[in-house]
């Protein structure tokens, strides 16, 4: 019975372990806002910030920072990334400017094409006082809906530290 019972608690330990999300103070020293991505994204550590990748493997997500002296160096390493990833955007971004997590900011779209097609990029800066946050999401529009759930959870984690 004792083993039973053991595990049955395995069993529901694995499966509430998948709803589980790393919280993510950005930037990591004087933070102006917390996310969290959902461990199945696995979030690692990149050179501005944290990246991640959905559990399919189809939508990208990094959410980076600079201080007002390196934006520059970091909108460059992004550059760089979508000739990596032979992202090519069709056009001008629609922008627009809205509020996250109660901080003011600007979402950059862009029409695109990738190796697999159609596909879509989002930046979302958020500027606060000298420094600031971007947030990347890469996906077609068919994966993004196959991820909604998680997108629509990491987009409403994000919260401003007053």
């Amino acid at each position: 019975m004792l083993k039973n019972i053991a595990i049955a608690g395995l069993i529901l330990i694995a499966s509430i372990a998948p709803g589980f999300a790393k919280n993510l103070a950005v930037p990591a020293k004087d933070p102006i806002a917390t996310l969290a991505i959902p461990d199945s994204w696995k979030p690692n550590a990149i050179e501005y910030g944290y990246a991640a990748k959905s559990p399919d493997g189809d939508v990208f997500f990094a959410v980076e920072y600079a201080t007002e002296a390196r934006i520059e160096k970091m909108f460059a390493t992004n550059k760089t990334w979508m000739k990596e990833n032979k992202i090519v955007t069709k056009g001008d971004a629609a922008e627009k400017v809205t509020e996250l997590g109660g901080l003011p900011a600007k979402i950059f779209t862009y029409q695109a094409t990738d190796e697999n097609g159609e596909t879509q990029i989002d930046f979302v800066t958020i500027a606060a006082g000298k420094q600031l946050i971007m947030i990347t999401l890469w996906a077609s529009t068919a994966e993004r809906e196959a991820n909604k759930d998680d997108i629509i959870a990491i987009q409403k984690s994000l919260k401003a530290i007053n």
